[in-house]
C-alpha cells in the first residue's frame, strides 16, 4: 500500500542534496576527496536550521528514500534531559541491545555493553569503541545501505557525538551514511568541518503561500497577511498560526495584535524566557513592543525612563537608580545610563539565544521570538508598555497613534481620529496597505456607526488600491452589516465588486458593480464611471457578451462625462475594435493629465494594451509599479505586475517579463489571488515555450488549470491555448498547434474571446498551411475579417496580412501581403511576431525556387529570433537559410540572461543599475544575504566575476533584443 507523501514546499534543493548523498552511499556518484575529513563529508550530511524550519521533515524524507532503495534507517533523537548522560545517544541507536548484539564477536559486545552500562570509555579507549560501532554498522549494511539519522544533534550527549564523528571519518568503502539535523548553534565545530552542511532558510513569500494554500482551511485576507508576516517564513509557524485562525474567530480581533502562537511555538521560540531575570524579561517586552532595532532609539522613545513595572513613575521619583522607589521601579537619567543599566539584561537575553546585540542594534533571532515575548506577557503589562512608549514627547505621531490603539480596549474617538490622521499621511506617501490597516483599526475604535462605516469604506478603497481583494471582501462584509445609507451601500458594492472581479465569480462581481453604478447614475457621479470601469475588467476577463452590452448601455446613458481613465478603459475593455478611435482619443487626453490618481495608471495601461499601444502600456504599468516599489508600506499589486509582464512579453522584452513574473508571483501568492496566479502560470508557460522548454510549458499549464475551470474565464482559455500552441510549435508539431489554435474560434467561426482570439490567426494560418488544413482556416479568417472593422490596430492588421498571405491562392497577392506583414516599420514594436512574418516570407520564397530573394527575410528573422532567445525558431530559420546557400554560423553571442531565474534576473537588472545589495533587498523584499547569494549564482551563468561588469553586459543584451 502506497503512502501519500507530504509535499515539502521550498525544499527542492535540500531534497536534491539528500538524493545525491544517498547516491554516494550506493557508489553511484563518486566525489573526489582527499584526507579523512573530506571523506567524512561524503558520508555525512548535516541539515541546519531554526526550530520549525522543517529539519525533521527532511530527515523523514531521507528515511523514506533509503527504505525505497532497499536500505534501512536507524534513528537517534537527541533529548535535552539526556544530553548530560554519557553514551545515552549510543544506547538509543543500538536499542534494543539483544537484537543488535547478535552475531558480534565477544570483544565488540563487551566494549559496547561496558560503555553503555558504565557511561564512560573502557580501558582500550575511544578508537576501540569506534571500531566496535563501525563493525555493527557494517553488519547492518550487509543487506543494503544504512542511513544513521540523528535528529536534534544539539541535544545528543558529547560522548556519542565524538564517537559518531570518529566513525564518520572511517566509513569509506561502507554503504553507511550519517544524516543529521541541528539548530545553527548546536553542533560541535568538528561536525561542520567534516560534514556537507546544508542550511535551511525560511520560506519566501511564494513558498509560504503555497504551503498555506495546501492546508484544509487556508487563511485569507488580512489574517493571511498577518500569518505570513508573523511566521516569517517558518513552516511550522505557518501551519500552527493558520490552524489557530481556521475558525475565523480572529477576524473580529483588534487590528495590529499578534496572533496567538500556541503552546508548541511558544516552547520552541521562548522556552527559556521564564528563567531569565525579571529585568531582562521587562526589557525584552519593551523591545518587542517598541519594535525598534536600535538601542539608542529605544532609550529615546522611553523618554530616558526605564521602569521594570511598566508603570508611570511619580513626578518626584528619584533619579538615582540605587534609591528606593515604590513598586520596585527605578529611574535612570539619560540614554547612556539606560544603556549601561540594560547591558546585563541584554547579555542574559543574548546568552539565551533570543536576540543579538551588536553595536547598539537589537535583532530578535526570529520574528517568532518577538511574538513569543509578547505572548508571554500579560495583557496589562503589554498595555503598560504601549502607554509608556506613547507618552514619550519626541515620539513620531504615527507610532504614538498605534501604541495608543494597542493599549485601548473600548471605543475611543480621539484614538480613532489619530489613526485616521496616520492613514492620511500613509496615503500621501503611497502606503495604501498601511492606510487601510490604520483605518480598519480606527473603525473598530469608532463610537459612531456613521464614522465606523465611513472608515471601513475608506479602508476598503485603500486595500483595493494596494491590491488585496480578500481583505477588501472582509471590509465590505463589515460595511454591509452596518451601512444604512444608499451611498455607503453603493461604495461597499463598488469595493466588493472589485474584489470579486479578481476571482472567477464573474456574475457576482458584475451584479455588485452594476448595483453601485445604478445607485450613483442619477447624480451623474464620477463614482458611477468608476463602477463601470471596474466592471469592464470582469467583462474583458470573462469574455461574456452580456456584461459588455450592459456596461456599454449604461455608459452611453451617462452624459456630460469628460474623457478620463475610466471612460478610456470602459471603451477599450468592452469594445476595443468598434470604439477604437474614440478610446484612443480618450487615452491621449487622459494620459496627458498631470493630476492622475494611482488607479488611473493601471486603467490607462490596460486600455493601451487592449488598443495595441503596447509601449504605452509598458510605460503606464511600469510607472504605477515603481510608485509601489518606492514606498515601503505600499507592498505590490499582483494584477498590475502580471499585466505589466504580459505587455513586456508582447513587446519582446522577455527577460524583463520573467523578472516581472517573479514580482507578480510574490504578490499573488501573498494575497492568495486566484486569477493573478493562473495568469502568471499561463504567461510563464508561454515564456518557457518560446525559449524551447516545451515540457516546462506543459507542466505550468497543467498547474494553472488543475483547480481552475478555464471555460468560465475566456481570456485565460484563449491564452492557455495559445501557450499550448507555442509549446507544440517549439517541437515542430503543427498538428497539435493547429488543434489548439483552431479552438480559439467556435464552429461558426465566431471568436471564443471577443478580442484575444483574433491574435492567434497568424499562427493558425501557418499551422493549417503546413498540414493541409488551409481551406478550414481560410473560412475562419474570412469570417473574422467580415466581423472586424475596416480599420484596426497596426498590430492586428499585420497579423491579418500574415494570415491572408499564407492562405492566399494567387502568388502575387500572397507575396504582397507577406511582405507587408514582414517589412512594415511599425512591426518592430512586436519583434517576435515580426520575426515569424519574416520567416514565413522567406520560407514561402524559398519553396518557390527563389533562394536569393529568401535570404534577406530569413536572415533578419534569424537575427531577431537569436536576439529574443527563441532557440527552436532560430534553429528552423537557420536550416531554411542554409538551404538558400548561406552559412548560418552564429555571429551574435547568445543572451546569457535567458539562463537566469526570474528572481536572479530582477536582482541582476537592479545591480546593473548600480544599486547595492541592501537597496536591492529593500526593493524586492528580500534580505541582503539572499541578494548576494543570487548574484553569486548568476555571475557564472553570465560569465562575469563582479557586479561592475554587469552594466555593460546587460546593456548589450538589451540593445541586441530591442534594436535588431
Amino acid at each position: 500500500m502506497s503512502v501519500a507523501r507530504t509535499r515539502l514546499f521550498g525544499r527542492e534543493q535540500t531534497l536534491m542534496a539528500v538524493d545525491a548523498f544517498l547516491d554516494r552511499l550506493r557508489g553511484e556518484l563518486s566525489v573526489d576527496s582527499s584526507g579523512p575529513e573530506a571523506g567524512a563529508a561524503e558520508r555525512t550530511l548535516l541539515v541546519s536550521g531554526e526550530p520549525g524550519i522543517g529539519k525533521t521533515s527532511i530527515l523523514e524524507a531521507g528515511a523514506r528514500r533509503i527504505r525505497e532503495q532497499g536500505g534501512q534507517a536507524r534513528w537517534l533523537v537527541g533529548r535535552p534531559e539526556e544530553s548530560g548522560l554519557a553514551f545515552s545517544g549510543l544506547d538509543a541507536l543500538l536499542h534494543p541491545w539483544h537484537t543488535t548484539s547478535a552475531g558480534l564477536d565477544a570483544e565488540d559486545g563487551v566494549l559496547l555493553e561496558t560503555a553503555l552500562r558504565g557511561g564512560g570509555m573502557v580501558a582500550t579507549g575511544t578508537l576501540a569503541l569506534a571500531g566496535a560501532l563501525l563493525r555493527v554498522l557494517s553488519r547492518w549494511a550487509g543487506s543494503g545501505p544504512v542511513l544513521v539519522i540523528v535528529d536534534d544533534l544539539q541535544w545528543v550527549d558529547r560522548s556519542t557525538q565524538d564517537l559518531l564523528s570518529l566513525c564518520a571519518r572511517r566509513l569509506q568503502g561502507e554503504p553507511v551514511g550519517i544524516l543529521m539535523a541541528s539548530r545553527p548553534a548546536g553542533p560541535a565545530p568538528g561536525w561542520t568541518r567534516q560534514s556537507t552542511v546544508h542550511r535551511l532558510e525560511d520560506l519566501d513569500d511564494i513558498q509560504a503561500a503555497h504551503l498555506l494554500d495546501s492546508l484544509p482551511v487556508p487563511p485569507q485576507g488580512r489574517i493571511r497577511r498577518q500569518v505570513m508576516r508573523q511566521a516569517g517564513g517558518n513552516p511550522l509557524a505557518l501551519v500552527e498560526l493558520a490552524r489557530a485562525t481556521a475558525n475565523g474567530s480572529l477576524v473580529e480581533e483588534p487590528v495590529g495584535l499578534e496572533l496567538p502562537l500556541g503552546e508548541r511555538l511558544e516552547q520552541l521560540f521562548a522556552a527559556d524566557l521564564d528563567v531569565l531575570p525579571e529585568a531582562t524579561r521587562r526589557l525584552l517586552l519593551l523591545a518587542a513592543v517598541a519594535d525598534l532595532p536600535d538601542m539608542a532609539a529605544l532609550a529615546e522613545v522611553l523618554g530616558d525612563v526605564l521602569l521594570p513595572d511598566l508603570e508611570c513613575a511619580p513626578a518626584d521619583s528619584p533619579t538615582d537608580p540605587t534609591a528606593p522607589s515604590s513598586g520596585g521601579a527605578f529611574v535612570l537619567a539619560g540614554p547612556t545610563q539606560v544603556a549601561r543599566a540594560a547591558e546585563g539584561a541584554w547579555s542574559a537575553a543574548e546568552k539565551a539565544g533570543l536576540l543579538t546585540l551588536q553595536q547598539g542594534v537589537i535583532r530578535f533571532r526570529h520574528p517568532l521570538v518577538r511574538s513569543a515575548v509578547l505572548a508571554a506577557a500579560p495583557f496589562d503589562q503589554r498595555c503598560g508598555a504601549h502607554r509608556l512608549i506613547a507618552s514619550a514627547p519626541g515620539l513620531d505621531e504615527d507610532r504614538r497613534a498605534w501604541h495608543l490603539a494597542a493599549a485601548t480596549v473600548t471605543a475611543e474617538e480621539s484614538v480613532a481620529d489619530a489613526l485616521e490622521a496616520t492613514a492620511e499621511r500613509a496615503r500621501r506617501r503611497g502606503g495604501y496597505a498601511a492606510a487601510a490597516t490604520a483605518l480598519e483599526r480606527a473603525a473598530q475604535l469608532s463610537p459612531s456607526t456613521d464614522d465606523r462605516v465611513r472608515r471601513l469604506n475608506a479602508a476598503a478603497q485603500f486595500a483595493m488600491f494596494a491590491g488585496h481583494p480578500r481583505w477588501v471582501a472582509e471590509l465590505t462584509s463589515a460595511v454591509a452589516a452596518e451601512a444604512d445609507t444608499p451611498g455607503a451601500r453603493a461604495a461597499a458594492d463598488l469595493h466588493a465588486g472589485w474584489a470579486l472581479a479578481l476571482t472567477s465569480r464573474h456574475d457576482e462581481a458584475v451584479d455588485r458593480l452594476m448595483a453601485a453604478a445604478d445607485a450613483w447614475a442619477a447624480t451623474g457621479s464620477q463614482d458611477a464611471l468608476d463602477a463601470l470601469a471596474t466592471a469592464s475588467m470582469t467583462a474583458y476577463t470573462s469574455g461574456d457578451p452580456r456584461f459588455r452590452e450592459a456596461i456599454l448601455d449604461r455608459y452611453r446613458r451617462l452624459t456630460g462625462q469628460e474623457p478620463d481613465y475610466t471612460t478610456t478603459w470602459v471603451l477599450a475593455g468592452c469594445d476595443p475594435f468598434g470604439s477604437r478611435d474614440e478610446a484612443l482619443a480618450h487615452l491621449r487626453r487622459a494620459a496627458a493629465r498631470e493630476d492622475k490618481p494611482l488607479g488611473a495608471w493601471s486603467m490607462l495601461g490596460a486600455a493601451a494594451w487592449a488598443l495595441d499601444e503596447t509601449e504605452t502600456a509598458v510605460q503606464m504599468y511600469g510607472t504605477v509599479l515603481e510608485m509601489y516599489r518606492q514606498t515601503s508600506t505600499a507592498g505590490a499589486n499582483a494584477t498590475v505586475a502580471s499585466a505589466h509582464a504580459i505587455a513586456l512579453f508582447e513587446a519582446g522584452r522577455w527577460p524583463a517579463a520573467l523578472a516581472g513574473l517573479s514580482e507578480a508571483d510574490r504578490a499573488a501568492a501573498a494575497g492568495g489571488l486566484e486569477l493573478a496566479t493562473v495568469s502568471n502560470h499561463i504567461l510563464a508557460a508561454a515564456l518557457a515555450a518560446v525559449r524551447g522548454d516545451s515540457g516546462q510549458a506543459r507542466h505550468l499549464l497543467a498547474t494553472a488549470t488543475r483547480d481552475f475551470d478555464l471555460r468560465g474565464t475566456r481570456t485565460f482559455e484563449m491564452r492557455a491555448r495559445q501557450a499550448s500552441a507555442l509549446a507544440a510549435l517549439a517541437e515542430g508539431d503543427h498538428h497539435a498547434a493547429h488543434f489548439q489554435l483552431s479552438r480559439l474560434f467556435h464552429r461558426d467561426a465566431s471568436p471564443v474571446h471577443f478580442h484575444g482570439s483574433y491574435y492567434g490567426l497568424g499562427d493558425l494560418a501557418a499551422s493549417a498551411a503546413r498540414i493541409g488544413r488551409a481551406r478550414e482556416a481560410r473560412a475562419v479568417l474570412q469570417t473574422a475579417v467580415e466581423h472586424l472593422p475596416t480599420r484596426t490596430s497596426l498590430r492586428l492588421h499585420l497579423i491579418l496580412c500574415r494570415a491572408q498571405g499564407l492562405l492566399a491562392d494567387e502568388p502575387a497577392h500572397a507575396e504582397d501581403l507577406l511582405r507587408e506583414a514582414a517589412f512594415d516599420p511599425g512591426g518592430d514594436q512586436w519583434p517576435f511576431e515580426r520575426a515569424l512574418a519574416l520567416a514565413d516570407l522567406g520560407e514561402w520564397l524559398r519553396r518557390r525556387q527563389r533562394p536569393a530573394d529568401a535570404r534577406v527575410p530569413l536572415g533578419e528573422a534569424l537575427e531577431l529570433f537569436q536576439s529574443l532567445g527563441a532557440p527552436p525558431w532560430s534553429a528552423r530559420t537557420a536550416a531554411e537559410l542554409r538551404a538558400t546557400g548561406v552559412d548560418t554560423a552564429e555571429t551574435r553571442q547568445p543572451d546569457a540572461t535567458m539562463e537566469l531565474t526570474p528572481q536572479q534576473l530582477a536582482i541582476v537588472d537592479l545591480a546593473a543599475q548600480g544599486l547595492s545589495n541592501k537597496e536591492i533587498a529593500a526593493r524586492l523584499f528580500l534580505s541582503p544575504r539572499t541578494v548576494g547569494f543570487h548574484l553569486n549564482r548568476a555571475f557564472p551563468k553570465l560569465g562575469v566575476t563582479s557586479r561592475f561588469q554587469l552594466r555593460d553586459l546587460v546593456t548589450r543584451f538589451d540593445r541586441d533584443r530591442r534594436g535588431r
